[in-house]
């Protein structure tokens, strides 16, 4: 009863080290892995059930590169501005519904859409935000070209906040942006997913797998790094928020983000929260964190706040 488990977790430790040791095994084994770490995320997100006090269309863009996109818009009958929403790895636009919540009745229009390769949206692999500025760009024009005379913002979740970075002055009409849960660079990313959300034997084969996703991708991985291009984003106020017991996204990571942004510029940690979960957590002080952010740097008319918790 005992041995048993103590031969598996022998094998399971050695298999990683003879596969190293084999060249051809190694490749496989890397091309396997980058494959998955860039695989497509299919979905068909389901619209929330009533509209509440906005209307909801589905809408569709195209990027610069022939990608198709597909999202919603959340209308509120007067809208003070608009919000675009951009997701993180693996979600898509139904995981931001719980922003659109408290964002449309404030009197917010949300624009939400599946990021390439995740929900509907077209597209083969993910690049983890990199080429996903060419979707922020794609979202921001037909914002502009809809909604002109009115102001925007957006607000991206881990890779959609990567995209953020990366689309730098590609997306003006953004006069604001909340960037949350936020990787300092890919390669300190997949460091902190090794053992816990990527097995542990994947370290064996780190440099293996970055070649490989390298080529896969067309570009090298040392470049997928936001906190190169935050400078990029200014003179435009930017919000940084972080969850204390984030593990891929640490909050000292994100200081430094924050640290390394012109101003105006903004550092919030929200306790008790991990990487996808920080609006959860936050409750009503998340909600009222950002209404009071877009009010002073982007918004029409007074300042709505959520309601206390047990209200």
């Amino acid at each position: 009863m005992v041995q048993a488990p103590r031969t598996a977790h022998w094998v399971r430790a050695l298999v990683p080290r003879l596969t190293a040791a084999s060249g051809i095994g190694y490749l496989a084994t890397a091309y396997t892995v980058s494959r998955w770490l860039t695989r497509r995320s299919p979905a068909r997100p389901a619209p929330p059930e009533g509209a509440g006090e906005y209307t909801l269309e589905a809408l569709q863009c195209r990027t610069r590169d022939r990608l198709t996109l597909h999202g919603w818009a959340f209308s509120p009958a007067q809208p003070r501005a608009t919000v675009a929403l951009f997701h993180g790895l693996r979600g898509n636009r139904a995981r931001l519904l719980d922003r659109v919540r408290f964002l449309a009745p404030a009197g917010y229009r949300c624009v939400a859409f599946d990021h390439r390769a995740h929900g509907q949206s077209s597209g083969r692999r993910t690049s983890f935000g990199y080429f996903e500025s060419r979707d922020v760009e794609a979202v921001a024009e037909l914002i502009r070209q809809r909604w002109p005379d009115q102001p925007c913002a957006a607000l991206g979740v881990s890779m959609g906040a990567a995209a953020l970075c990366f689309a730098g002055e590609r997306s003006r009409c953004f006069e604001a942006l909340i960037l949350e849960s936020l990787y300092h660079d890919l390669a300190s990313a997949f460091q902190h997913r090794v053992g816990g959300t990527f097995p542990g034997w994947f370290r064996h084969f780190r440099r293996g797998i970055i070649w490989v996703t390298e080529r896969r991708l067309g570009t090298r991985l040392h470049l997928i790094t936001p906190a190169a291009h935050l400078r990029r984003l200014a003179p435009r106020p930017v919000l940084f928020i972080a969850g204390s017991a984030d593990r891929h996204a640490p909050p000292d990571e994100v200081r430094r983000l924050y640290e390394c942004c012109h101003e105006p510029r903004a550092f919030h940690v929200v306790e008790g929260a991990g990487h996808n979960d920080v609006c959860e957590k936050g409750g009503a002080a998340y909600e009222n964190l950002i209404l009071e952010f877009l009010q002073r740097h982007v918004a029409r008319g007074d300042v709505v706040t959520a309601p206390p918790p047990g209200s």
